[in-house]
């Protein structure tokens, strides 16, 4: 009897042990993923002063979702925390960041997804869309973020609990930003006084592929491919971003229809057209 107990008492040590094995080993494999550190280019980028280059801040700001995730006042807050998905997530204060970083070492973790230590924005920022963005674009939204006070607000997380360790290591997380991005790619030309095809590329990549691909794979999974958009009449496609009605008033995902109310909407109609007949000419180009 006592041997046949000793044995039990065996088993369960021996078991014990190896489940806390997997849990380290799982844990030290998703914590060395988060802290891989990466290395991207820091690169000049000139600020423009004045209220005119402040209220295009703050336009290109809400464009681009700037305030959605990191409040009303970029203050930073807390956006994800559910303890059964694992993780917790919160958007840094930008204006105290910024005064933390330089110039460049701001433009290269919104472009690049890279901290100033090396490693690697949250994999809810879309680093992989802003990459496009032009030194021109960039400096308007620092000269904005300049203008505000320094204020309370969260500093940036992304911390995994336990479930999150097993999610990371099986890849049912999003990868580090940072893994998403060719760092040495060219940017997209801006062409602001050019051609609108051209313009409406750069405002495509920079904008759109937030939520509808990133570097070829779906961010959102629920979006369509974004050249169904050359489906739409003119009218149609000014509806939709203005608005987020789709053409027919079909059935879409409710943050398209966000996203056009408070953020597309403050593009100016040259820029929607600029958009519109980009995507026209993936008719002629076979995309």
């Amino acid at each position: 009897m006592k041997s046949s107990t000793d044995r039990l008492e065996w088993l369960l040590l021996v078991t014990t042990g190896l489940v806390l094995a997997v849990v380290l080993g799982v844990y030290l494999l998703a914590s060395s993923g988060q802290n891989q550190t990466y290395t991207a280019p820091l690169e000049p980028v000139e600020v423009p002063a004045g209220p005119a280059a402040v209220a295009e801040g703050e336009r290109l700001a809400t464009i681009r979702g700037c305030f959605w995730c990191h409040g009303a006042a970029l203050e930073g807050q807390k956006y994800f925390a559910e303890a059964d998905k694992g993780l917790i997530v919160a958007a840094p204060n930008l204006p105290r960041k910024l005064r933390e970083y330089s110039v460049a070492e701001f433009a290269r973790s919104v472009r690049h997804g890279v901290r100033a230590d090396g490693t690697s924005l949250q994999p809810a920022m879309p680093s992989f869309a802003f990459y496009n963005m032009s030194d021109e674009d960039m400096g308007y939204i620092i000269a904005y973020i300049q203008s505000l006070p320094e204020q309370e607000g969260l500093e940036g997380e992304f911390r995994l609990l336990p479930v999150g360790w097993f999610r990371w290591v099986l890849g049912e997380l999003p990868p580090n930003v940072a893994t998403l991005i060719d760092h040495s790619a060219p940017r997209p030309d801006p062409a602001v006084n050019g051609s609108p095809v051209v313009r409406g590329k750069y405002l495509s990549a920079s904008v759109c592929t937030e939520c509808h691909g990133d570097n070829g794979r779906i961010r959102v999974p629920i979006t369509p491919d974004i050249e169904i958009a050359v489906t739409y009449s003119r009218e149609d496609f000014f509806r939709l971003m203005r608005t987020g009605a789709p053409a027919g008033d079909k059935k879409i995902d409710y943050h398209m229809v966000d996203v056009g109310k408070y953020r597309y909407v403050r593009m100016t109609d040259a820029e929607v057209d600029a958009l519109y007949q980009y995507f026209q000419s993936l008719l002629s180009t076979g995309g």
